[in-house]
């Protein structure tokens, strides 16, 4: 199975080493996304996570015992079809081309296994089709 974690975690929490958990304890391939961590503030994470299904679960439960907000999202973003008017200004920021569109429908696709949460496609969208799943850190 493979998906995308994303994690929140209190003050107290900001020192546990998760990561190191994960791969350690449930054998999970982790590939880290996105990262906001404040020593003693708060934490989150947006993990590439992949591995048997009942290793994922083991893991879920790991940490949410630790004190974690987990929740796993099949897409960092969402596209309402209704307002999206297939302009293409959202491929023209996503390098790692998981927003492209090709012919012969000149129609927007998406990859959600390729997208990697750095919400750049956002603003750029005119007619605001594109939405995150995934908060920005409040700095």
């Amino acid at each position: 199975m493979k998906t995308k974690m994303y994690m929140t975690f209190p003050a107290t929490l900001t020192n546990t080493p998760v990561t190191y958990e994960l791969i350690k304890r449930f054998d999970l391939k982790l590939n880290i996304l996105k990262a906001n961590i404040d020593f003693n503030l708060m934490g989150s994470l947006l993990y590439d996570i992949e591995g048997p299904s009942k290793s994922i679960s083991e893991a879920i439960e790991y940490l949410q015992n630790l004190g974690l907000n987990v929740d796993l999202i099949p897409s960092v973003i969402t596209i309402d079809e209704n307002r999206c008017t297939d302009c293409g200004l959202c491929t023209s920021v996503c390098g790692i081309k998981a927003l492209t569109i090709a012919a012969p429908d000149w129609k927007l696709n998406f990859d959600p296994a390729k997208c990697v949460g750095c919400n750049h496609c956002i603003p750029v969208c005119p007619s605001r089709a594109i939405s995150g799943l995934v908060p920005e850190p409040v700095l």
